[in-house]
């Protein structure tokens, strides 16, 4: 596999918005309704505002695009990967890449609120699970597992909340 992770550009949104729709797509546990609303919210535009927001960053290889990834400080926002280059390391590498980019002088840990799905992947790269958490999208309930993973560090935070306890 050659491959390599870099920050989101400008063109490379109708690739991000095709990759994270054709998972949300291949979600059979998504009603319909809710499918098209995710979709929507995951347009072009859309990801160019996300990317002004929070650190988003893509995937490549000699073809393309073939994932996308955002992180917000130490919240994982977003991964996903083209479903005909799963299971072949791209996934892992943007998320190490993203791990990465978690300020090290304030966090010591990373966390994810993994969709079903997803949750052995998270857990077969060293996230715990934390428990179910129901989140509400346009009045549907959507179950996903908050997951964390500590980054070998202690970042300021970590260490003022020890103080504080």
């Amino acid at each position: 596999m050659t491959a390599w992770c870099r920050q989101f550009r400008s063109e490379d949104a109708t690739a991000c918005s095709g990759i994270i729709c054709a998972n949300i797509e291949a979600d059979r546990s998504l009603p319909p309704g809710l499918l098209r609303s995710l979709c929507a919210r995951m347009m072009p535009d859309r990801i160019e505002e996300r990317a002004s927001l929070y650190y988003i960053a893509v995937c490549e290889d000699t073809l393309g695009v073939v994932g996308v990834g955002g992180l917000d400080l130490n919240e994982i926002r977003l991964l996903a990967v083209t479903p005909e280059h799963q299971r072949r390391g791209f996934g892992r590498l943007l998320l190490e890449h993203l791990e990465s980019m978690v300020p090290p002088v304030l966090f010591g840990e990373i966390f994810v609120y993994s969709a079903p799905v997803a949750e052995g992947f998270y857990l077969a790269c060293g996230y715990v699970s934390g428990g179910e958490h129901i989140m509400e999208v346009d009045g549907y309930p959507i179950p996903t597992t908050f997951m964390t993973k500590s980054l070998g560090r202690s970042g300021l935070l970590d260490r003022a909340s020890a103080v504080v306890l």
